[in-house]
């Protein structure tokens, strides 16, 4: 249900979570352990860095780290920056003014709620 970008953004806010010093890390050593091309993880983190999950060091001990708790980033917040959520709250068979009433409104509408208190139930602590 989510976009290449998601995921990669999560799992690289994950890795950098699972650090217990929250030193900064270098961006080609996230890329080279989670298997993320590293132009791409140069995307993702600016967008991380302008909406402050992440900072971004400069130097020789440079490099990334969460700019504030894992336990305080939920995964909505993250998904949000790289796909339209709302998109999976309208008809699956993409009707515009869907009434409700085509055949797999009901059921769409039960995934949709889920899938949405997932992502705003859990942080990145959780995903560990």
């Amino acid at each position: 249900m989510l976009n290449q970008t998601a995921i990669y953004a999560l799992r690289a806010m994950g890795f950098l979570a699972q650090r217990k010093d929250n030193e900064p890390v270098l961006s080609s050593t996230i890329a080279e352990e989670m298997d993320i091309p590293r132009n791409f993880l140069s995307k993702i983190f600016n967008r991380l860095v302008q909406t402050g999950f992440i900072q971004a060091i400069r130097g020789r001990n440079g490099g990334v780290a969460l700019n504030k708790p894992a336990s305080q980033i939920k995964l909505y917040e993250v998904v949000q920056l790289f796909m339209k959520i709302d998109d999976f709250k309208k008809c699956f068979l993409g009707i515009n003014g869907c009434d409700g009433k085509c055949g797999l409104h009901t059921q769409w509408r039960i995934i949709a709620e889920q899938f949405d208190k997932l992502l705003n139930e859990t942080t990145i602590d959780q995903i560990l």
